[in-house]
């Protein structure tokens, strides 16, 4: 029991170490992530839509929608269009939602997760549909995740038409029923690349990074590494003094144990010598012709089994202790006309040493 509760402690401080070292990994991951899209110019307007619903697919433009059917019109949409960046919003029931949740880790960790259960859960096979998500991270540390699976029959064709048109996805939308936005992401999908590539090349993300940016990134990792090292060298402190503390507490927990068997042989050897007690006093106290054939003390209750001329006559006698009271018959006294004698079962409480 103690070697699991050792196990069981090491193990909690060890993932609150592992879970805190996730975290400030993460964060380092996130903060390049940030200085990346920094360095991206942003739009100075919202971009056109693509919209795709129930109703067919559409272009959005300042709040007025253009309906197409087939590649030829959507083309006509696009060269019309000066914008080369768009959005793609689905809409009804052109995407299937999906909710779940999955552990932490780190970030490459937690995206093979994600596409993982994507892949199980998905109701189509891998080749025939696209997906795009988003996931926030909860406050017990698991991620919930948000996603929309989109077939490819519905999306090929207008990335197609993108393709040819040099147009790229600026951002794939998912709308939930009342036309409000579920989520929005850059999918990989709609660039050629896996999901936070730059989060894994690390040299990419450098050349991306302006000069003036260079030193305080430099001054921010040595910081992360200061923490990081800290905070392992404080998760080993922590542990070994949590580890003393449980063997403190084990050893504090046999002696309790050893000082309860001790104590409940003491009242067994004390109960012994409170019967013997009162055998002896009974043996004077009762006349002959009386015998007993059985003696039971229970906590504080006193059953007497036995054999004289006249029960009542015990009871009398037994009445004469001062340690016992409510003395009683426990059953119908019955006579024994074979010996001549009353077999009597009689109770009492015991108040204190007979004497």
């Amino acid at each position: 029991m103690t070697k699991s509760s050792d196990a069981s402690a090491t193990t909690s401080a060890t993932q609150r170490s592992v879970n805190t070292l996730t975290k400030l990994r993460n964060l380092a991951s996130a903060a390049l992530a940030a200085l990346d899209a920094a360095a991206q110019f942003k739009p100075k307007a919202p971009p056109p839509q693509i919209v795709i619903n129930d109703d067919g697919f559409a272009v959005a433009l300042d709040d007025e929608m253009t309906q197409f059917s087939d590649r030829s019109a959507l083309a006509a949409q696009l060269a019309a269009l000066p914008e080369r960046r768009l959005d793609i919003v689905f809409a009804g029931r052109s995407a299937l939602d999906l909710n779940f949740t999955v552990p932490n880790g780190p970030f490459r960790d937690v995206e093979a997760m994600i596409d993982s259960e994507l892949a199980f859960r998905s109701p189509f096979q891998r080749d025939q549909c696209r997906w795009f998500w988003v996931a926030h991270e909860t406050d017990n540390g698991d991620w919930q995740v948000q996603a929309a699976i989109v077939l490819n029959t519905s999306i090929d064709w207008v990335l197609d038409a993108f393709s040819a048109h040099k147009k790229q996805v600026s951002t794939a939308r998912r709308h939930a029923a009342d036309g409000s936005p579920r989520l929005t992401v850059h999918p990989d999908w709609a660039t050629g690349k896996a999901s936070h590539t730059d989060l894994s090349k690390p040299a990419h993300i450098w050349r991306t990074i302006p000069r003036v940016l260079r030193l305080p990134v430099i001054s921010f990792m040595l910081l992360a590494v200061s923490t990081l090292v800290c905070v392992v060298a404080q998760s080993v402190r922590y542990n070994d003094a949590e580890n003393r503390a449980v063997a403190a507490n084990a050893t504090i927990s046999r002696l309790a144990a050893s000082q309860a068997a001790t104590r409940a042989l003491q009242d067994t050897r004390m109960a012994g010598n409170a019967k013997l007690a009162l055998l002896g006093n009974l043996a004077v106290l009762l006349p002959d012709g009386v015998w007993l054939e059985q003696i039971a003390i229970e906590d504080d209750r006193l059953t007497i089994t036995g054999y004289g001329p006249s029960a009542a006559e015990v009871t009398r006698l037994l009445a004469t202790l001062d340690g016992l009271a409510e003395i009683e018959f426990g059953s119908p006294v019955t006579r024994d006309n074979t010996q001549n004698l009353e077999r009597f079962r009689i109770n009492a409480t015991l108040t204190g040493a007979l004497s």
